[in-house]
């Protein structure tokens, strides 16, 4: 992982490239998928949560990726729970 982007809680989140699972997966696979993203969804929303979100996804290799970290420390969105700009304030990579 490039320095610039330690701080960031990429643990957080799971990301899958939609053609990569139409690719790799078998058709009972992805029936097993969609079961278990139906079973997350119905589950928030026992919580009284929203069944889904809608997110952003920023490859780590783009050009632009730095000014997007430097947007997210901006607005408090940049490092763990607890932490306002995260523990690397720098934008440049070491």
């Amino acid at each position: 992982m490039a320095d610039f982007l330690k701080g960031g809680d990429f643990s957080k989140y799971m990301v899958l490239k939609t053609d990569d699972v139409d690719k790799y997966l078998s058709e009972s696979e992805l029936r097993k998928l969609c079961e278990f993203f139906d079973a997350i969804a119905d589950r928030r929303q026992i919580d009284g949560k929203a069944r889904g979100n809608t997110y952003l996804v920023i490859n780590t290799d783009e050009p632009y990726a730095l000014e997007i970290v430097e947007i997210l420390k901006c607005n408090g969105h940049w490092g763990k729970a607890g932490e306002v700009n995260g523990p690397n304030t720098s934008l440049q990579p070491v």
